[in-house]
């Protein structure tokens, strides 16, 4: 008897230190569960995705014990959201258990109409079949980086158009941030971005990143980040993301190359004179 609890007491001391050792690498648990949110569009589903902080992609996995707790650091978790009528359907995030329930409202209600302003690009169109979904790019408990991608096709149409958009998030004051808001573009910054020190993340397109970038300039800078512009003057297909490290520029290209082609530059490789806001900088960091 004596061996017997000597044995149990031993694999009870292992079990604690296997969760002593779980709770110090601080691994965060995808959450995913079915709800509904009626604020949207009509006809949504949800399923509730847990985001690790600068996880490039939504993810699922097994629940949590501690998936109620509201979060008294700033701190939140993500929930998907999905719009879906008449052949189209887009995925977007939504937050949840942020400490401030009127601001998570707020940026729930910017997350959802941003992610629908694609149909900006198909204004009074019929037969649009278009399908959108989403990365996280990055994530804190102040900042938040949407990538949103997909194909819309309209019938008839020689081939479907490849989307791709994004939306930035200062959770801090639930403002959308835009690159103007975050650098200064001008002349010297378009020359940047056209440099090698902005490099392409699809290795495929390297060699051509010089032409591709031809098209840049100072005005599609300005307006880059705005679904709002789409068929106006101030019209630009020019998207920015934030990564834990990088500065992520989206442009438009061809078809044949993909319909978009994003370059990066690490944020300790942009000169200081080009940061406008340095707050940004900090919540980034």
């Amino acid at each position: 008897m004596m061996l017997m609890g000597t044995i149990m007491f031993g694999l009870v001391l292992s079990a604690c230190g296997q969760t002593d050792k779980t709770s110090d690498e601080g691994e965060e648990k995808a959450v995913v569960a079915e709800e509904k949110d009626d604020t949207v569009q009509p006809e949504e589903e949800s399923t509730n995705v847990e985001e690790d902080s600068n996880e490039e992609a939504s993810a699922g996995g097994e629940g949590s014990a501690n998936d109620e707790a509201v979060a008294d650091d700033g701190s939140f978790e993500l929930t998907e959201d999905l719009y879906s009528e008449e052949g189209v359907t887009i995925e977007y995030p939504q937050i949840k258990n942020l400490a401030d329930e009127t601001k998570q409202d707020e940026i729930n209600n910017m997350l959802s109409n941003e992610a629908y302003k694609v149909m900006n690009f198909y204004s009074d169109t019929e037969g649009l079949e278009l399908e959108i979904g989403y990365t996280i790019a990055f994530k804190s408990p102040s900042f938040l980086s949407v990538q949103y991608a997909g194909d819309g096709y309209v019938e008839g149409a020689a081939h479907p158009n490849h989307m791709f958009y994004t939306t930035n998030i200062n959770v801090e004051n639930g403002t959308h941030i835009r690159l103007v808001d975050v650098v200064n573009v001008n002349d010297a910054f378009v020359e940047l971005v056209k440099s090698d020190a902005f490099e392409a993340v699809n290795p495929d397109v390297a060699e051509f990143a010089t032409d591709m970038k031809g098209e840049i300039t100072v005005a599609s800078l300005q307006n880059a980040d705005n679904l709002d512009s789409i068929g106006t003057e101030q019209h630009s297909e020019t998207f920015t993301y934030f990564t834990e490290d990088r500065l992520g520029i989206s442009i438009p290209v061809s078809h044949a190359a993909g319909g978009h082609a994003a370059f990066e530059i690490n944020y300790d490789d942009v000169p200081s004179e080009f940061w406008r806001n340095q707050n940004i900088l900090e919540l980034l960091q």
